[in-house]
């Protein structure tokens, strides 16, 4: 079979589908990963064979900066919120239009190409991120089976959310009106990657999936599997997040601040550009520019992350105790996961004492640590993605 994945642009929806994309791979199928041309680089680096289409959404940057602080800058929201919108404010359902508006925006700058692809190479199914919104106009133009693909939580990417109501926004009618096909939002099946215990919302025709953690090419970095004598936490907050600046980035310099004075190592794990605008660090900080975090995570005992899907489900396969400090809806929903299943604390920052007590008491309990690895365990459970590959294969 041919299987043709596609990507909504940005490294954290790119590696959420490479494993399933390799074992489709070695069991003897043709793929293709799709995205534009901004994230050739990083196909590249999953040593899928891909293909670069379209281009960059047909938005201003002033536009897209706004969509950035508004995601960045809300009140705290509810951390079931994509199960239940009724309990949204007209501001938080404004935003999610907004969302709605720019991920159509982002397949319509890629569809043209994207279908001109999928017509020529003829794949007999087609995988899409589930921000991709044009894999799904794809797969309807020739006529093969769409298979949804989740990279964490199923909250902002769903269109049902961002108009209530029967039909989704009229952009995205207008994505397959191009091509005289049906509208449809549905897929014939939605792969999932989170454990059961941390799911939101389920997706109907659901595949569960093991989470396999990729975060990029790179190796261990020196001295980290050596045996350590102190406590080893890692910081970490993201690809987007800096973009709201030091609002942004605060908590977490704080949280590295607290881990030094406690007398513990801190690592943190974040391109170096961002970790110089945090200022002087204290000596037991040592920054990892370039370390995938799947090959950090192993050697540490907590982690302080922002809420990111990825990260969360890194470290849930890691047996990693958890602190979120989430600045984003979709970040609330993951911090009340980890607070839920009893890996981690969730809060929202305020004051430096927050934050101070929240490290605290994650690594000074191990019932954080033992939910983990029951978390893991769970994750393990789950069918590989070997095993959901061969049975979307045979239909």
């Amino acid at each position: 079979m041919r299987i043709l994945f596609t990507v909504f642009g940005s490294r954290p929806h790119i590696y959420p589908l490479v494993p399933l994309a390799w074992a489709f791979r070695v069991a003897g199928h043709d793929v293709r990963l799709a995205s534009t041309p901004m994230w050739a680089p990083d196909m590249a680096y999953t040593g899928l064979p891909s293909v670069s289409v379209g281009g960059s959404p047909a938005v201003t940057a002033r536009v897209r900066d706004e969509l950035a602080n508004a995601m960045f800058t809300q009140q705290p929201w509810p951390a079931d919120w994509a199960a239940d919108i009724s309990t949204l404010t007209t501001r938080q359902l404004a935003y999610l239009e907004s969302v709605g508006r720019y991920l159509v925006a982002a397949a319509a700058a890629m569809t043209d190409e994207l279908v001109a692809f999928a017509r020529h190479w003829a794949p007999d199914m087609v995988v899409y991120d589930s921000f991709s919104y044009a894999g799904r106009v794809a797969a309807e133009v020739i006529g093969v089976p769409a298979i949804r693909h989740l990279s964490g939580t199923d909250s902002a990417q769903r269109l049902e959310l961002t108009q209530p109501g029967p039909h989704p926004l009229p952009e995205y009618q207008a994505l397959f009106d191009r091509f005289h096909v049906p509208q449809t939002i549905d897929a014939h099946a939605t792969v999932d990657p989170t454990p059961p215990n941390m799911r939101v919302v389920t997706a109907q025709r659901l595949r569960p999936m093991r989470y396999i953690p990729y975060n990029g090419p790179g190796s261990t970095p020196q001295g980290l599997t050596r045996h350590r004598k102190r406590p080893r936490v890692c910081v970490t907050w993201g690809h987007t997040i800096a973009s709201v600046g030091t609002t942004g980035t605060w908590p977490f310099r704080v949280a590295i601040d607290t881990i030094a004075a406690l007398g513990m190592e801190c690592l943190i794990a974040a391109p170096i550009a961002e970790v110089d605008k945090l200022g002087p660090l204290p000596k037991s900080v040592r920054a990892l520019s370039a370390a995938p975090l799947h090959l950090v995570l192993p050697y540490c005992d907590a982690i302080v992350h922002q809420g990111g899907d990825g990260t969360l489900l890194t470290a849930a396969t890691a047996a990693v105790p958890q602190l979120v400090i989430p600045a984003s809806p979709e970040a609330d929903m993951a911090g009340g996961r980890v607070a839920a299943t009893g890996v981690g604390i969730s809060v929202r920052y305020d004051t430096a004492a927050t934050v101070a007590d929240a490290v605290n008491r994650l690594l000074s309990d191990v019932a954080y640590r033992e939910a983990a690895i029951k978390l893991r365990a769970e994750i393990e459970s789950q069918p590989t993605p070997a095993m959901v590959a061969a049975d979307l294969a045979n239909g």
